[in-house]
């Protein structure tokens, strides 16, 4: 079986307002504070070592994506939004561009994951990855 393969397109510290009463605000990888950038690459090497793992989640995922790669069907670009708890735990994810049937186990192996650090104190969440999966040899 081919392992699964995580091209992040874009780590984007693409924020909205984290508090109802923030407005909602959306920066760019560009235009986000570079410790926001440095976070989210840092999110993103997590989620990459999350999908390299073996269990049963990566396993799902790798059985999809080689699925598709046997249709001849483009890697998916994902939008992956995740909320991150002060003590640096994913508590909610969210998916965009991932068909909702196959959706779940990518849902279930990045929630509850521990990143490795808190995010910053200033920095409004979600946090937005563009991810692209594929298959790997």
């Amino acid at each position: 079986m081919k392992r699964l393969g995580l091209a992040i397109v874009a780590a984007s510290a693409s924020l909205q307002g984290a508090a109802p009463t923030q407005a909602a605000v959306y920066h760019t990888a560009d235009s986000a504070p570079a410790v926001w950038r440095d976070y989210a690459v840092l999110v993103g090497r997590r989620v990459q070592d999350w999908l390299g793992q073996d269990g049963e989640q990566t396993l799902r995922l790798r059985m999809f994506q080689e699925a598709l790669s046997q249709q001849s069907v483009a890697p998916s670009t994902i939008l992956v939004r995740l909320w991150i708890l002060a003590n640096g735990t994913v508590e909610r994810v969210e998916l965009e561009g991932y068909d909702p049937a196959d959706a779940e186990a990518l849902r279930a192996l990045l929630a509850r994951q521990e990143v490795g650090a808190p995010p910053p104190a200033d920095m409004p969440q979600p946090l937005h990855l563009k991810l692209s999966l594929q298959a790997k040899n």
